[in-house]
């Protein structure tokens, strides 16, 4: 989830969340701030000396750009931050035209399957917003979503589930702006309607996505089954508020064990400004630690910021501490 697209990062009115901060940061400070269209979807920001920085979605000049790019590429990242030490899931790198075309799979997948059991997730190496996250619970799905995913995508990850709490911390040079969790979008039953009725009235849920049915056989539903009265179905595998899941801000109450995960991710792959997620064991694994999933080199936070006035200031907060360490403020 490295920066956003543009129907992402657009607001309904047509404008980026970000790009509207920015404007309201750049009149207060002195600075002219000029869009590349009429999204706000890029632009450039001047001071009065003259001196630019240009920024796209929500990319801006705080990182390296190799760093960068290691960010993005999801197995260069998890190897790097195993090497520096950061617990991260066992991984799989996958290359697509290898298991096309119905071919036999390559041994290194069998025994990977073979070693670390099911549910595994399945994922495209570079890709953002949990698109096309898979969770696979036994052989026939999983060679299911293989082919699928090979179709489309040149990289896969194949990685061993960790069951736990989903974190996303912000930081920037060290110090977490933002700490949230993040948990999977779910239907609450009233004891009356399906659970598709309860999908075709939830806001954000696509009843279309294939991957709900898959989500609900794991736990022993279909669509047609009828929660209980305040009972919780997570419908897919994936916890981004862009796909329905919610979020919960707790910058405060962030463990230090946590806070200096996000440091060493940050820190292991040469980037100031990041937004690490993680995998938090609750229960009798707590003794673990924290897995880091991925290190986004630019977080969207146009998602947090609808969600509700706390979590919109909250997102203030946090680029508005990026806007003053970009431009010297």
């Amino acid at each position: 989830m490295n920066g956003t697209t543009r129907s992402q990062q657009t607001g309904a009115g047509g404008r980026s969340v970000v790009f509207d901060l920015l404007e309201l940061y750049c009149r207060e400070h002195g600075l002219h701030l000029a869009a590349g269209d009429s999204h706000g979807h890029a632009g450039c920001v001047e001071n009065r000396n003259g001196k630019r920085w240009y920024f796209k979605g929500t990319r801006f000049d705080i990182n390296p750009l190799g760093c960068a790019e290691i960010a993005n590429d999801k197995a260069y990242s998890l190897h790097f931050l195993r090497q520096a030490g950061v617990r991260v899931p066992e991984t799989l790198l996958v290359f697509g035209p290898q298991i096309r075309n119905g071919r036999q799979l390559p041994a290194t997948i069998s025994e990977f399957v073979e070693t670390n059991g099911f549910p595994l997730f399945l994922k495209p190496n570079i890709g953002q917003e949990g698109q096309d996250v898979m969770c696979a619970g036994d052989s026939a799905e999983f060679e299911r979503a293989l082919q699928l995913l090979s179709d489309t995508h040149a990289q896969l990850l194949v990685q061993k589930e960790i069951r736990g709490r989903d974190l996303r911390v912000i930081i920037l040079d060290g110090v977490v702006l933002c700490a949230v969790e993040r948990k999977a979008p779910d239907v609450i039953g009233d004891g009356r309607l399906s659970i598709a009725a309860l999908i075709d009235a939830h806001p954000k849920i696509v009843a279309s996505d294939a991957r709900i049915d898959a989500a609900l056989t794991r736990q022993g539903y279909t669509r047609g089954s009828i929660p209980g009265l305040g009972e919780r179905i997570a419908v897919l595998p994936v916890t981004n508020l862009s796909a329905g899941g919610t979020a919960e801000i707790l910058t405060e109450r962030l463990a230090p064990e946590h806070v200096e995960t996000a440091r060493a991710a940050a820190t292991a792959l040469g980037l100031r400004y990041a937004g690490v997620d993680m995998i938090v064991p609750d229960g009798d694994r707590q003794e673990a630690g924290a897995a880091v999933l991925e290190v986004n080199a630019a977080p969207g936070l146009n998602n947090l910021y609808r969600q509700g006035p706390h979590e919109a200031i909250c997102v203030k907060l946090v680029y508005t501490a990026l806007f003053q360490e970009l431009f010297e403020i």
